[in-house]
């Protein structure tokens, strides 16, 4: 039996917004890396989330990663605050499906 990592996880991630004021995928992979690993103890690999995402207040995307054991995980992403380049988010993450 995989040992699972928490379904929810509830924290804000910051990144630089890219000139366009779209979401830089690098910068979002890297908060789903930072809260994971904060959180759960386990650092995530092969972490992709997508480009061209509006750094607008309500955004929502998945970022997917790879957790303990080689199980798939995914990461509903919310944006909650734009402030210049940082960007807020409100992180879930669950067993991809």
């Amino acid at each position: 039996m995989r040992p699972a990592l928490p379904v929810v996880l509830v924290s804000l991630g910051v990144l630089i917004v890219g000139c366009a004021s779209t979401i830089t995928p690098e910068g979002a992979a890297q908060s789903v890396v930072d809260l994971v690993s904060e959180q759960t103890g386990f650092k995530p690999t092969d972490v992709k989330c997508p480009e061209g995402v509006e750094a607008k207040e309500g955004a929502k995307f998945e970022c997917k990663f790879t957790g303990p054991e080689g199980a798939e995980y995914t990461a509903d992403m919310r944006v909650t605050k734009v402030e210049g380049e940082d960007v807020e988010f409100y992180i879930e993450t669950a067993p991809s499906k």
